[in-house]
């Protein structure tokens, strides 16, 4: 017989050397995944997301540039800038989208570290074109403009601004004889913000006109367009509260008869419901009580808490009713729901500390980039929820928005 003991030591080796290969690939992978890993991903996306609103803010003084020389809508801007306009713009919306999933991304973290140092790569490229892009609307405002012509336009929009909105304090005053102050404060402080960047405005364009400067007309038309996200949020302010006053009763009504259909289901079949869910309903129905006793001074406070009401009513009782009804809660739901989630994300839009236009730096930078996050997040399921054709994924993704900026 051949002499086979050569094959033990050999078998050892091998064995060995498995060993050592799996533990190898194990601290590896444990490496990948360790809080150190965890760490310098979150480093590398917070890198990433302050590259972000970089250019978030670059793209916005471009913006801001082409509105101060009058080339908006003009047809004489060469195509090439306009192209290069769109093309940060594309570049700004695939950015947060980036940012957005690498936030959500819950796996390897040293992947995730890697894509995040990519995002952070494009963005910083992109940044640098849109400088680019800016340096050249400048050149060729200087050859296509004049300080005069300039000036007179961004009087006109200012005008404009004026006789398209109006004077907010009517509708203020609306507002104030109905409802108590928590329905009415943003929209006098939003009124008060508008008059406030109007005069601004004004004085940055009296300034320009002494002293013709490109400096000068980027604050007044910056003050300009805060003035009329000022007005804009004073007239959605209006129409929610509204809105809110006339729907509120039935939403009330309409709920509490959910609430009881639902208590039934949940002491008739607690074990096909969440844990405490008779418990938890009957405080529901309770808060639905206090806001119909305080609803026509509180509207929105009302519609707020039915919709909150709704969306608990749907987690207890899980899987406890059937299709049909569940489908026809959702129907039901969507509409305050959706109301709820477009009013905070106008509020959050408000709270935006963005500098003005003209490029001055952020205060807090931190906190707004995680704002800026929050509603873009708010922004694209509000989006899904509009392109939803099933009453329940609409309903998802606007209790989704919702909850991004509540």
């Amino acid at each position: 017989m051949p002499d086979l003991g050569w094959l033990v030591p050999a078998a050892i080796a091998l064995g060995a050397a498995a060993l050592v290969t799996l533990i190898v690939v194990v601290a590896v992978r444990l490496q990948r995944r360790s809080p150190r890993a965890r760490a310098a991903a979150d480093r590398a996306v917070s890198d990433a997301a302050r590259a972000l609103l970089a250019l978030d803010d670059a793209v916005r003084d471009l913006d801001l540039a082409f509105e101060a020389a009058d080339a908006d809508e003009a047809t004489d801007v060469p195509i090439a800038l306009r192209r290069a306009r769109a093309t940060a713009h594309r570049a700004r919306d695939r950015g947060f989208g980036d940012v957005l999933a690498l936030e959500d991304d819950a796996g390897v973290a040293a992947r995730r570290r890697t894509q995040a140092a990519r995002v952070t790569q494009a963005l910083e490229l992109q940044r640098e074109s849109v400088a680019s892009t800016r340096s050249q609307l400048t050149d060729w405002v200087a050859v296509h403009r004049t300080p005069r012509g300039l000036l007179a336009a961004a009087r006109a929009r200012r005008d404009e601004l004026v006789a398209a909105s109006g004077d907010p304090e009517p509708l203020i005053a609306a507002l104030r004889a109905r409802f108590d102050d928590v329905d009415w404060a943003d929209a006098a402080t939003a009124a008060s913000a508008a008059t406030d960047a109007l005069a601004e405005a004004d004085t940055a364009l009296d300034r320009a006109a002494a002293e013709p400067t490109a400096d000068h007309l980027l604050r007044a038309t910056a003050a300009v367009n805060r003035a009329a996200r000022h007005l804009r949020a004073v007239e959605d302010d209006h129409r929610v509260a509204m809105q809110a006053a006339d729907n509120a009763d039935a939403e009330l009504a309409a709920a509490r008869s959910e609430v009881e259909q639902a208590l039934d289901v949940a002491t008739s079949r607690p074990a096909a419901c969440r844990p405490g869910a008779a418990e938890r309903l009957r405080v529901a129905a309770d808060a639905l009580d206090d806001a119909a006793a305080s609803a026509s001074r509180r509207p929105r406070e009302a519609i707020a808490v039915v919709a909150t009401v709704r969306e608990e009513r749907d987690q207890l009782l899980d899987e406890a009713v059937s299709v049909r009804r569940r489908l026809e809660a959702a129907r039901a739901a969507l509409p305050g729901t959706l109301a709820c989630a477009r009013a905070a994300l106008a509020a959050a839009d408000a709270r935006d500390a963005v500098p003005d236009e003209a490029g001055l730096a952020a205060p807090d930078g931190e906190n707004r980039i995680a704002l800026l996050l929050r509603v873009e997040r708010a922004r694209r399921h509000l989006a899904e929820a509009r392109a939803a054709t099933d009453a329940a994924a609409a309903l998802a993704a606007a209790r989704a928005a919702w909850a991004a900026v509540r």
